[in-house]
């Protein structure tokens, strides 16, 4: 039996036992498109920060997915998401990264949409029979918070967000970490040749780090490296190890490290000291691209100079995984590697994430 054509039962099974997901499933466009349909437009997915949009009118372009759209603050002063095309024929209305609006107007035939998301204008509707800009509302999307965190879902009758995170806030609290007292200061995008999952994969594993990561063997203590699995998300944690502050300053609350994956494509990184954090999000872009947003946030204790140290030494980091995901999706596309065997005790949150794809795939 080809792996590419195994029955979902025989998959599941083959998960079990450690075995990967097919290679195929990295390379092909038809699993993407489906990838995009079933996990993309139903689950929860972070978007961006709420200091991004402190006051009514201010926005800021994402993506869900493929999904181009926006999210706003209203009139109310609440946060609102939009599927960012035009009711009328389907031009993208927010043209820029972000900024401050009275309004929405598309640039192409002028429709004019209030921050709710109405149709409040278009040129020559009054001329037309019956038209009723009531029917012409923006495509909304469920909208809902953790902390400083933005979460979008395209599927209005998805679970709410809670019933995703679990006890993972109650996880983060625990590390001395405040998160709403955390502010971004740096942030940087890559497109990686790489498909998504195996982004993800390398994400969820530490087997790699003596020999991919020097720096990060040097500030958590790999012998003493725990990993938990939970219904939608899993952990890292890693002590601290002596001699780590030559890195950057680990002085603070926060003495050991945290690492937590999101289900589809989050992940939020606590690392030592007065409270450093970096978090990552993993944009599918194709078959064989990613796109990967990395976010740095700091308390107002990180001095500059700790700041610079902390993103240049988290950097190093992020550059040998970019490395080491674009080598593996070649070894994906050359048509010999079929499926691997994981080493479990060391892997167990790469298999937590491939069951959860196969569940939104194939369940």
């Amino acid at each position: 039996m080809a792996i590419e054509t195994m029955r979902t039962t025989d998959l599941a099974d083959a998960l079990e036992r450690g075995m990967t997901l097919p290679a195929s499933w990295y390379t092909s466009p038809e699993r993407y498109a489906q990838e995009q349909e079933r996990i993309f437009r139903r689950c929860w997915q972070y978007v961006g920060l709420t200091e991004r949009v402190p006051d009514v009118g201010d926005f800021f372009a994402a993506s869900a997915g493929d999904l181009p759209i926006f999210v706003t603050r209203d009139r109310a002063g609440a946060l609102k998401a939009f599927v960012n095309v035009c009711r009328h024929r389907a031009s993208q209305i927010v043209k820029t990264d972000c900024g401050h609006v009275k309004a929405f107007q598309c640039p192409y035939h002028a429709w004019t949409y209030g921050l709710d998301g109405t149709l409040k204008a278009a040129p020559g509707m009054r001329d037309e029979d019956n038209f009723d800009p009531a029917c012409f509302s923006l495509f909304p999307l469920q909208i809902d918070t953790w902390g400083p965190f933005i979460f979008v879902n395209p599927d209005l009758d998805a679970p709410p967000l809670a019933s995703i995170l679990g006890q993972l806030p109650e996880f983060v609290d625990r590390t001395g970490l405040d998160l709403m007292g955390v502010k971004r200061r740096v942030l940087k995008v890559y497109d990686i040749e790489s498909n998504w999952k195996a982004v993800v994969d390398n994400y969820l594993e530490c087997y790699h780090c003596p020999t991919a990561h020097p720096g990060l063997t040097q500030l958590l203590d790999m012998n003493d490296y725990v990993i938990r699995e939970y219904p939608y998300f899993s952990t890292q944690t890693g002590a601290y190890k002596q001699g780590g502050d030559e890195l950057y300053d680990t002085r603070g609350e926060v003495e050991d490290g945290f690492y937590a994956f999101l289900w589809p494509n989050f992940t939020l990184n606590i690392y030592p000291g007065p409270g450093n954090l970096s978090l990552n999000l993993f944009l599918p872009m194709g078959p064989n691209r990613t796109r990967a947003i990395y976010e740095y946030c700091f308390a107002d204790a990180v001095s500059k100079k700790d700041e610079d140290d902390f993103v240049r030494f988290i950097e190093q980091v992020q550059i040998e995984d970019i490395e080491l995901v674009e080598s593996v999706q070649k070894g994906l596309s050359t048509g010999y590697y079929q499926q691997g065997q994981l080493m479990l005790k060391q892997e167990q949150a790469l298999r937590h994430f491939q069951r959860l794809v196969l569940e939104h795939l194939e369940g």
